[in-house]
């Protein structure tokens, strides 16, 4: 008796397992339009606010921390990005109060409007955030897209499910509560999921730095550093150091994901940049990427993200 109840138990773990992970996966991102030639690539893209199809999953705006999330990703590939809040303020200053409707407008619009070759458009298909037992589960389905403006072509696009769990193959009572507790908190746990949906894209996205390599050469940078480290909380007057490694004599700055770029680097010995940011009382930051920068004459950029800290200012810490 008692091994028939370990098998009947066994088997439940084995089919609670092979749900958890049947919805995750490689992003099966689908390239509409091959560009072989570095003058053929957009240069400049601005990723479009996300929409949401359904309501706001418990309040929290999902589709707007994924296109935050996606942005910082995003900044590290081959294009001239534009801020997030560059692209919001054209689009209202054309009359767009409402993103949903800038969806709809003509390729043509939209290069008129933002001044850019290329956009991003991205739609949260359905969300999920659920807690219960020893099983915790984010989930976000989306459409992405990148359109050519300059012709009016798709040039990629992709739909997927991405979730992330916790809790069953925690080895501890303990860490499973931890994990439950952390996935109560919504935003961070839609951060999470939508970070390893924005990684999964960035390994299939063509990224033109590689197609101008055999053209030109961009700046390099071999290292970068800051002082940040994994899941540290900044409170203000904390000061973010960066330092950079890589070719001399260029322009050096460094970005805090998509909320703070263009904070300059001086170069202090010849490939040697430093840079530092205090943080303010009125700064929020969430889980954001630190972006170095290294800009020739000509305009060309060469970026490195650094991989072992985010910055994180959370609302709690500035009271």
């Amino acid at each position: 008796m008692k091994q028939k109840f370990l098998c009947q138990k066994f088997f439940f773990f084995v089919v609670l397992l092979s749900i958890i992970f049947g919805g995750c996966g490689t992003v099966d991102l689908q390239v509409r339009k091959k560009i072989d030639h570095p003058k053929m690539h957009p240069q400049t893209v601005a990723i479009l606010p996300f929409t949401l199809a359904g309501p706001t999953p418990e309040g929290v705006s999902a589709h707007n921390i994924f296109r935050e999330c996606f942005y910082n990703y995003f900044s590290y590939l081959g294009y001239t990005d534009i801020p997030l809040e560059t692209i919001d303020t054209k689009l209202q200053a054309a009359g767009m109060k409402k993103f949903k409707k800038v969806l709809e407008l003509s390729p043509e619009r939209l290069r008129e409007i933002l001044g850019v070759d290329a956009v991003i458009k991205g739609q949260i298909l359905d969300t999920s955030n659920f807690t219960g037992g020893i099983h915790a589960e984010t989930s976000i389905k989306a459409k992405i897209e990148m359109v050519d403006l300059r012709t009016g072509e798709t040039l990629w696009d992709t739909e997927h499910t991405e979730s992330t769990y916790s809790g069953i193959l925690s080895p501890t009572i303990v860490e499973i509560i931890q994990d439950q507790m952390e996935n109560v908190k919504v935003h961070q746990a839609f951060f999470k999921t939508a970070e390893t949906f924005s990684i999964g894209v960035m390994k299939e996205i063509p990224d033109p730095a590689k197609t101008w390599e055999k053209e030109i050469r961009l700046p390099e940078i071999t290292h970068i550093e800051t002082n940040l480290k994994p899941n540290q909380k900044l409170q203000p007057n904390d000061r973010i150091y960066v330092n950079l490694k890589g070719d001399p004599g260029l322009s050096g700055s460094f970005g805090i994901g998509s909320w703070k770029s263009n904070i300059p680097l001086k170069e202090i010995v010849p490939g040697m940049y430093s840079g530092t940011y205090i943080v303010q009382e009125t700064d929020e930051i969430s889980s954001a990427l630190i972006i170095g920068t290294l800009k020739n004459s000509q305009g060309l950029a060469g970026k490195r993200f650094y991989k072992n800290g985010m910055a994180n200012i959370k609302k709690s810490s500035l009271n």
